[in-house]
């Protein structure tokens, strides 16, 4: 009853977001802000950037305070799922990278050490409103994990556990060294910026690579099962929105490209930004507010029913906005300027079931194959037939044949995703009444997924899932055993 933005927890997972340490950054992009102790891009006064100010970018410190900040206001942090933020994760140094990995895993086992603490102390305090707040008291000092192993094993059966975790990078550092550094750390997503697919405007604004590296990237990324989250820029330098309109339509309708969900970042002028000079020089004159309505609005409806749209404008406070849009609910305009068009958005996050009346009874199952990255992609999905809502998923990967030095997926197929959307339940609750998770949607999603490897690809008599430490057991269920980072099922 007393919940605070329900939708933080409607869909499966409670998502933790914190902010890296400034490691420096290989690129010289025009429009990106460079402020000093702040990674590349991030400027003062973002939540994100305050939140790791507050917490002197202690990577258990932030997550551990926004768990605290998300139960305290109803929040079911039971299963959750990690966005590491903060530029380019790929060139930071590897010890540093190792150490933030096993803190998100032990700020999320040791986070029960730190309730009862705090608990604990309010009572011998007698002042329990002294401690309902965010921070970390003084005197809480767990037992931490030497090793990331040891991390990882602690949380497979904490109460507050890790599902998934996601990093951002540069297309031109993804290797297959990079590869599987990632999925021993247990990165499920990974962000990645194309900014645009016309490789001359990559070049004009000092990105660095251009299309071939995104796409060699991606490819890379799904043969390991891991999902892809596009950035895609409009208003660059020496674009225009019809260029811009037809980048974007290139990702969907080119197969080397097909992300699995997707970012639209209009460009806006910041200080401390190349950018902020040519502005000034009258070199570069951003979108008004109509055209750019006009154009998110087209964006939007380009979007695949396989694509999850997370974001449609940077959270960059207005007062650190030179040049560009500042409208704060551009969202909402471009949503009326679809409805007022009669169009219709078929996106995952335009579909999904979240808080409104559920409709078990008439669920079907829908499923859409497409070519992407040299291999074959089936999105399986329980939808309502008649609104189209999206109850649950599963992405299934017939790969490209790419060997990425990974034994334990060599010539399988590949489960990507399992999500089934909703009220988070607590693990070990059965069912709700307002909630659609464990009702067996996912397992027959899983089933399914199995069933067409079984009959329509013979030569593959594997199927690996890129489960992580908070689901083994789940998988275990199904008849999967684990094989590196991977819970893997003999097929024949």
């Amino acid at each position: 009853l007393l919940r605070k933005r329900a939708v933080r927890s409607s869909s499966w997972v409670a998502v933790i977001s914190f902010l890296t340490k400034f490691w420096g950054c290989p690129g010289q992009c025009t429009y990106c802000p460079t402020y000093d102790n702040l990674p590349k891009s991030y400027v003062s006064g973002e939540p994100a950037v305050m939140r790791a100010e507050m917490n002197e970018f202690d990577t258990f410190r932030q997550i551990q305070n926004r768990l605290r900040s998300l139960e305290i206001t109803g929040h079911v942090i039971d299963k959750c799922d990690v966005r590491v933020i903060g530029g380019t994760w790929s060139v930071y140094p590897e010890t540093y990278r190792e150490q933030v990995m096993i803190d998100i895993y032990d700020a999320h086992t040791l986070y029960a050490q730190l309730r009862e603490s705090i608990v604990t102390e309010a009572f011998e305090d007698g002042n329990t409103a002294k401690y309902i707040g965010f921070h970390i008291p003084p005197w809480f000092h767990p037992d931490r994990s030497t090793t990331l192993e040891e991390a990882q094993k602690r949380n497979e059966t904490a109460s507050c556990r890790v599902i998934g975790i996601a990093i951002e990078t540069r297309p031109d550092w993804v290797t297959h060294e990079e590869v599987r550094t990632l999925r021993r750390y247990g990165v499920t997503r990974v962000e990645l910026g194309y900014q645009t697919t016309f490789d001359e405007i990559n070049e004009l604004t000092k990105r660095g690579h251009g299309n071939s590296e995104s796409i060699q990237a991606t490819k890379l990324l799904k043969d390991a099962g891991i999902k892809v989250v596009a950035h895609m820029m409009q208003n660059l330098p020496w674009s225009t929105p019809e260029m811009d309109r037809e980048s974007f339509a290139r990702i969907w309708n080119d197969s080397d490209f097909c992300p699995d969900e997707i970012k639209i970042y209009p460009t806006v002028v910041t200080p401390h930004t190349e950018l902020e000079w040519i502005w000034r020089a009258g070199w570069y004159i951003p979108y008004n507010d109509t055209t750019l309505i006009d154009l998110m609005a087209d964006l939007q409806v380009m979007v695949p029913r396989y694509v999850r749209l997370n974001r449609l404008y940077r959270d960059i406070p207005a007062h650190e906005i030179l040049a560009g849009s500042t409208l704060a609910n551009l969202r909402q305009l471009t949503l009326e300027k679809i409805e007022s068009q009669w169009k219709h958005l078929v996106d995952m996050s335009h579909r999904e079931v979240r808080l409104s009346d559920l409709h078990l009874d008439a669920l079907e199952i829908k499923t859409t194959r497409y070519e992407a990255s040299s291999g074959l992609e089936y999105f399986f999905e329980w939808v309502d037939p008649v609104s189209d809502t999206l109850y649950s998923l599963t992405r299934l990967r017939i790969p490209s044949g790419e060997d990425l030095g990974i034994p334990e997926i060599a010539w399988a197929a590949i489960i990507r995703e399992v999500h089934t959307f909703g009220v988070t339940l607590p693990l070990g609750n059965t069912v709700a009444p307002d909630s659609i998770q464990n009702r067996g949607l996912a397992r027959k999603l899983i089933a399914r997924a199995e069933e067409i490897v079984r009959s329509e690809y013979p030569n593959i008599h594997r199927i690996a899932v890129i489960a992580w430490v908070g689901v083994r057991g789940y998988y275990e269920q199904l008849g999967y055993h684990l094989e590196g980072t991977y819970m893997v099922k003999n097929l024949q």
